[in-house]
């Protein structure tokens, strides 16, 4: 028996799940198919015990605000996802530890006036400084806002109307940054949003850094209160609403290529699925190496795949204690915890094996029924590159690795919070790059996508997004694509993709 679509969509993660659920309401056959059995793929929660621990979302941006709408707001108004979930807004953005020989906190507030107010505490008569930094801050916000969602790019326009994106787009942040002579501690404090990105200051595009900060600071993020499986789910309820068909607990191990245009995919069940569109939700080298046949593959496909480089890595404990709080001594919903406020010794330090680097969050200090009444939920990532933690696991120590990181974890935010929660702990979770790597096909674990650098930046794929489709009816969506990781930009991405792949079929590619 022959299976046709008109699309097939690999991956229920974020982008997958928009790009479906667009292709459908756009009245296409659509087929989406998941190895797991649920959507959403790390974007979902586990539950253990009494307690529901979030996998992945620490916060969504893009939402914007009623008068100033941001992208995931007007994707999610389309489809009537805001009106079915309860948001919480952040009241405020993440409280700053450095650990070390010498501790030293710093509250990062929400709202560009609050957050230049606090930064006076910290570097006094810093006023003017901020404000001409926010001042650029905004227009490179605004002018990337111009690049994402204008096809035709006018850059008479751009030198024009934002000038100082046209002078300083090409360059790093720690090259600008250097140039605005900002006092060091200011700089620091402004560059600690690197984690988000998985490089450092003396790597990362500047406009890209910058406009995700601003956006960041003056519109804030929100949660879904009932945590991120909640959207997962009802855009899945959404797709098949829309006639759309879902496969999960299936597994694509094929896509057969012939004369440069995708024709079919074979699944692990045997099944063929006919199609000459296909949207996957995963990497380059996942398609590359494992699911195109080598000579199929363009010779531009392979050099684009072995120039990029993976990543951030990363283990995630979640706690249930059986202590709340405020009986913990836990008052902030976020915390950033580095050895070194600077982000570039930072980054080496994440190449070691005794590193701090983490963001904490607890769940129950913006949401209080996020577990009964005298209990907390806490969720720790502990951020690693290069291969510092593949040299010491192997196939007899995984386990007894696995406690012994648990462990350090937890020691590492009893020091940073100066809390004790050892004794309170009654359940928990634990995802190690193994268990990303079988669960989501994250390749070595890598849940950030590719390396963002400032030769291969969010700005400079976008500039050449275009480029990157090589094979006539592919196309790739997800955090490896070219909007990189974070929610947001795969749901931006997903829906892209989606109008994109529309636009194709409209034209009989």
């Amino acid at each position: 028996m022959n299976i046709n679509y008109d699309i097939v969509v690999l991956g229920a993660g974020n982008a997958g799940l928009i790009s479906a659920l667009k292709l459908s309401k756009e009245g296409k056959k659509v087929l989406l198919i998941d190895n797991n059995s649920i959507p959403g793929g790390i974007a979902t929660s586990t539950l253990k015990g009494q307690f529901e621990f979030e996998n992945s979302l620490q916060k969504l941006t893009g939402m914007g605000s009623d008068d100033n709408k941001g992208i995931v707001r007007k994707i999610f108004d389309e489809f009537e996802i805001n009106e079915k979930i309860e948001w919480i807004k952040l009241t405020e953005g993440y409280k700053l530890i450095k650990v070390g020989n010498t501790k030293e906190e710093y509250l990062i507030p929400l709202g560009v006036d609050e957050f230049i107010k606090k930064m006076e505490e910290y570097v006094p008569e810093s006023k003017d400084k901020l404000s001409e930094f926010f001042e650029l801050a905004k227009e490179i916000y605004n002018a990337m806002n111009y690049v994402y969602e204008t096809n035709n790019i006018d850059y008479d326009y751009i030198k024009k109307t934002y000038p100082n994106f046209a002078n300083t787009a090409s360059y790093t942040l720690e090259t600008v940054l250097k140039k605005l002579k900002l006092p060091t501690l200011l700089e620091q404090i402004i560059t600690s949003y690197w984690i988000n990105f998985g490089t450092s200051s003396m790597n990362l595009n500047f406009a890209h850094y910058i406009s995700e900060f601003y956006k960041f600071i003056a519109f804030g993020g929100v949660i879904p209160k009932n945590r991120s499986f909640e959207i997962s789910s009802t855009i899945e309820k959404l797709i098949r609403d829309s006639g759309a068909d879902i496969w999960f607990n299936e597994e694509v191990i094929k896509i057969n290529i012939e004369n440069n245009q995708v024709k079919s995919v074979i699944t692990k069940s045997g099944k063929t699925i006919f199609t000459n569109h296909l949207i996957c939700n995963s990497s380059l080298n996942n398609i590359c190496g494992k699911l195109i046949d080598y000579n199929s593959i363009p010779k531009d496909m392979i050099k684009l795949t072995n120039t990029r480089q993976l990543g951030l890595r990363a283990f995630n404990l979640s706690l249930g204690l059986n202590k709340s709080a405020s009986e913990l001594g836990i008052k902030n919903y976020m915390y950033y915890v580095y050895n070194s406020l600077d982000s570039n010794i930072e980054l080496e330090n994440i190449k070691k094996i005794d590193n701090y680097t983490m963001i904490i969050t607890c769940l129950n200090v913006i949401n209080p029924e996020a577990s009964k009444d005298g209990t907390c939920i806490l969720n720790a990532t502990l951020y690693y590159s290069d291969d510092c933690y593949d040299k010491i696991f192997n196939e007899t120590n995984y386990l007894k690795m696995e406690e012994k990181i648990q462990n350090k974890i937890i020691e590492h935010i009893e020091n940073a919070l100066e809390i004790n929660i050892k004794e309170f702990i009654e359940e928990f979770n634990f995802n190690t790059p193994i268990t990303y790597s079988k669960y989501n096909n994250a390749n070595d674990g890598c849940i950030y996508g590719y390396l963002e650098s400032n030769n291969d930046s969010i700005l400079s794929r976008v500039l050449n997004k275009d480029e990157e489709s090589l094979i006539n009816g592919l196309r790739v969506c997800g955090s490896a694509s070219y909007y990189g990781h974070s929610f947001e930009s795969t749901y931006k991405n997903g829906y892209e993709i989606a109008i994109k792949t529309l636009k194709d079929i409209e034209k009989g590619e």
